[in-house]
């Protein structure tokens, strides 16, 4: 049963259009500075069956698309797998998955069948050197995949802009949880205005 950290039913700023987005909980990855630090923790999160998922996905009404991240999503490939085949067997939606792996060493790994159902993966671990503001993307060594022709014009006009959006969400504990790739330096330079509102 897949592990989750949360979901998001409306969001606007992971891909085109509206988007349901899920955080899978628990990364292996260390990379310096990340922006989900709650996330890559192994233990915590909330189990959730896929059917759940599924049948949450598809009482959300006008979504465009799914996009997966983390955390990790592909530490729970099995999960995953199985919920990316059942959206696009059932469903018209798009699927983005972001994964701090390189596409090549999932294929060694798992093979290739999960990449026809997936239209973007964005791969590669985060180093915050290379962090120059790219859109849907946290570092420039990060690479989109377009694993089919659905998006690819909207994408690159998108990655030509440069332009980072983000997006908040209260989750039901009433903690607020931001969403999408902050500018860098966003964290210190929040942190110095609340520290003056305080004041």
């Amino acid at each position: 049963m897949p592990k989750i950290q949360n979901f998001s039913k409306e969001v606007y700023v992971l891909g085109p259009g509206k988007r349901f987005v899920i955080w899978y909980q628990g990364c292996l990855k260390n990379c310096r500075n990340c922006i989900n630090q709650d996330g890559r923790k192994l233990e915590g999160g909330i189990f959730y069956s896929n059917n759940q998922l599924f049948e949450l996905i598809m009482n959300e009404k006008e979504l465009t698309g799914v996009t997966l991240s983390g955390g990790e999503p592909f530490i729970q490939f099995d999960e995953v797998f199985e919920l990316i085949k059942a959206i696009k067997e059932n469903t018209d939606l798009d699927i983005i998955i972001y994964t701090g792996y390189k596409l090549n060493e999932l294929i060694k790994k798992y093979g290739n069948e999960f990449c026809e159902y997936i239209d973007i993966l964005i791969d590669g671990e985060y180093i915050e050197e290379l962090d120059h503001g790219e859109e849907l993307r946290g570092s420039s060594n990060q690479k989109i995949h377009f694993l089919s022709n659905k998006y690819k014009k909207a994408v690159l006009k998108l990655e030509e802009s440069q332009k980072r959006e983000i997006q908040f969400d209260i989750l039901g504990n009433n903690e607020l949880f931001m969403i999408g790739i902050p500018p860098k330096g966003f964290y210190e330079k929040l942190l110095k205005e609340l520290k003056k509102e305080i004041i």
